[in-house]
């Protein structure tokens, strides 16, 4: 957790320093995604980000189901169990991952705005930013290994 919160502040640095300087709750929302993503590699065993995610989909499939989108709350259902069905350090700490998980949050934006932006773009790379550091600090790049 720690890991994720320095990473997405030394990105926050970089970025405010050489491109854009993001406004305070701007930046609160991108260091809480990488922390939550920091968490996500290790949400195939009983950790504290799997504690944290399957609460989040819980209260998210009973959202889909009370408001009657149930081929929808199934799908995501069936989502949600692919992490438990891996082994520890499978897939979910994998480069591709990395890239792949948080896809959603480049293209949720698309959908509730009803635009052709990407307003996406900073939520995204704050996830990767935070998958990075727990892969990171895992020696996933260590090149020893």
């Amino acid at each position: 957790m720690i890991g994720g919160v320095v990473f997405s502040l030394i990105a926050l640095h970089l970025v405010s320093h050489y491109f854009i300087a993001p406004k305070l709750m701007d930046m609160i929302i991108y260091i809480s995604i990488a922390l939550l993503f920091s968490l996500w590699p290790d949400v195939d065993i009983k950790s504290i980000g799997q504690k944290v995610f399957y609460t989040i989909f819980f209260i998210t499939d009973c959202y889909l189901i009370f408001m009657d989108e149930y081929k929808f709350a199934a799908y995501f259902g069936l989502f949600i169990i692919l992490p438990i069905l891996a082994k520890h350090r499978g897939w979910t700490h994998s480069l591709w991952a990395m890239f792949l998980v948080p896809l959603p949050l480049l293209f949720l934006p698309l959908a509730i705005e009803n635009n052709s932006g990407f307003s996406g773009i900073p939520f995204y790379l704050s996830a990767v930013t935070g998958y990075f550091s727990h892969l990171a600090l895992d020696g996933k790049f260590n090149p020893l290994k």
